[in-house]
């Protein structure tokens, strides 16, 4: 009977100390939410745009969404339309657990002088892998290359946008390319000739790349 009685209190015992640690794990867990809706911020029209020096500008703006729940958003960034140059606007929100999510437009106020200029063509880069850079207009003094860094194969994930604002100036500006985001610095242009610039990613080294018009 003894032994009938202390495996008793044994098993009680135990209920007890499992009914305590679930009521610690409830304490410790109350007020969390483990499943959250991550916001989703969209544009307002084009997120690449051109304006004339001089020319308006309007910011269209966004819209932000917890779900099917519209929610606010914060601007950061400003454009200056009287001084040539790439200005970027980032639109951010943040749901209810505090996970946010942004999006940016990005705008170019580009002189008349270079949206005059196509930079259309092909251009090998003189070093390395002498890639070929394929330059596309969008619009005046707006461009896209396939190969920012004139690697081998070039492609989708090598293929970014940049501006022409002023004669003998790019901007290009950081933007996400298949997950992993790309800008490029010390960007200038000869046109007709080449164009030069140093390229910001962590897959690649800081040097100046130059590519010669084909």
């Amino acid at each position: 009977m003894k032994i009938l009685n202390k495996i008793f209190m044994m098993v009680i015992l135990s209920a007890s100390a499992l009914l305590l640690s679930g009521c610690e794990k409830d304490d410790e867990t109350a007020n969390v939410s483990f499943i959250t809706t991550y916001p989703v911020v969209s544009l307002v029209g084009e997120q690449w745009e051109v304006l004339q020096v001089g020319e308006a500008f309007t910011d269209p703006g966004a819209e932000a969404f917890e779900g099917e729940t519209a929610i606010e958003y914060t601007t950061s960034g400003t454009v200056d339309p009287n001084v040539p140059g790439v200005y970027v606007l980032t639109y951010t929100a943040v749901n209810q657990d505090g996970f946010s999510g942004s999006i940016r437009r990005y705008v170019g106020v580009v002189t008349p002088e270079a949206a005059a200029i196509d930079l259309s063509g092909q251009y090998k880069r003189n070093a390395g892998a002498l890639g070929v850079s394929t330059v596309t207009q969008i619009e005046p003094g707006l461009f896209e290359t396939d190969n920012i860094g004139g690697v081998a194969a070039p492609g989708p994930s090598t293929t970014v946008r940049f501006f022409h604002y002023d004669v003998g100036q790019l901007g290009v500006p950081p933007q996400d390319v298949q997950g992993s985001e790309f800008a490029a610095v010390d960007a200038t242009v000869i046109p007709g000739v080449s164009y030069t610039w140093s390229v910001i990613n962590s897959g690649y080294g800081a040097a100046p790349r130059t590519f010669v018009k084909l």
